[in-house]
Order: structure tokens, then sequence, then C-alpha cells
């Protein structure tokens, strides 16, 4: 029952966002009645931590665990992590638009929710492999906010600009992912200019 709440949570806020979903409505979605919800999840906090949660357990392992596999060319790793965001996004295309929303609503929920999920070390370890490789020479030395910057500016921006650019460019859905396709390329080839000691 938690997680098909979970999941039903999950759609519901994506869609209206953290401000506009009530306990109520996700009740109904479920099929089950608000105090019964609430027997799982006291409060919307402790709901919506749980489905931010989730979301965020199903990426930061691809991305922050690729990061550190030094063995591999840097265009390898670059390349797994972006397939694992556009996976993530064509999967469910709402969720860049609701992070970039909820990201300026309450910055610190999402931080203590990430801080709850013991995924900051992992984080870290990650931050500081890289940088090792900046301070020996085997990558430019960049700010990683830069590159935060440059992956994820790119990453997306199509999915938020989606809907418009189909209208604008009368473009199909099936044209969008062949689009998304090509861009993957763009965006690793852009990373890894920006990486890759010339």
């Amino acid at each position: 029952m938690e997680n098909r709440i979970i999941k039903a949570a999950r759609e519901v806020f994506i869609d209206k966002g953290y401000a506009e979903t009530s306990m109520s409505e996700i009740a109904t979605v479920v099929g089950i009645n608000r105090p019964a919800l609430h027997y799982y999840f006291r409060t919307k906090d402790k709901m919506f931590q749980a489905v931010f949660g989730d979301i965020v357990q199903s990426i930061v392992p691809a991305v922050f665990d690729n990061l550190m596999h030094r063995e591999l060319p840097l265009s390898e790793r670059v390349e797994r992590i972006v397939d694992a965001y556009i996976s993530l996004f064509t999967e469910n295309p709402r969720l860049p638009m609701f992070m970039m929303r909820e990201l300026n609503r309450d910055p610190e929920l999402l931080i203590n929710t990430i801080r709850s999920l013991n995924v900051i070390d992992t984080m870290k370890e990650a931050f500081t492999s890289l940088q090792e490789e900046m301070n020996e020479g085997k990558l430019k030395n960049i700010p990683l906010q830069f590159l935060f910057y440059n992956m994820y500016g790119m990453l997306i921006m199509p999915f938020l600009t989606k809907d418009a650019v189909q209208k604008l460019f009368t473009q199909s859905e099936e044209e969008f992912l062949t689009y998304i396709a090509i861009w993957k390329n763009v965006v690793v080839s852009q990373v890894c200019n920006l990486l890759e000691v010339q």
C-alpha cells in the first residue's frame, strides 16, 4: 500500500506541484480515505519527502557511481550519466519542470530530503574523485558548479520546452524522441569538451 501511495502521490506532485496538491486528492487517486492515507504518511511534507526520495534514489546511484569509475574513459562515464537522465526524463517528461518549480519553492526541503537519504556522502565522494582527477591534470580544473550548470542545463531544457518546441516545429512525439537521441550526443560532447585536457 505504501508503494501504491508513493506512486500515486508522485504523479500528482509532479503534475501539480507541492502547493497545489492536497492529501485528499492523493487519497482519492489511491482509492482510500484520508485517515487511511494518514496512517502511512502523517503530513504532506512526509509524503513529499518520500516521493522526492524515491526520485533521488532512482537516479543518484547511476550518476555518482559512474563518475567514480576512473578506469573508464571520460566519454563513457558521461554517456552513462546522460543516458540515465534521458531515460528518467523520457519516462517522466514533467519531472524537470517539477524539480525546477520545487527547487525555487522550497530548496531547504529538497536539501533536507537529500540529507535524510544518506546520499550526501556518495555525492561528496564522487565530487572528491572528480576534483582529484582535476588536481592530477587528467581533467581541466573547472569549478564543479560550471559542470553542473552545463550538463543539467542541456539535459533539462528540451523537456522544459517540449510542448512549445513541438508546436513551433510541428514535431510529433516520435520526432521529439529522435531529436533527444541526437541531442544526447551533443550533451556528451559538450561535457567532455568542458572537462578534457586538450
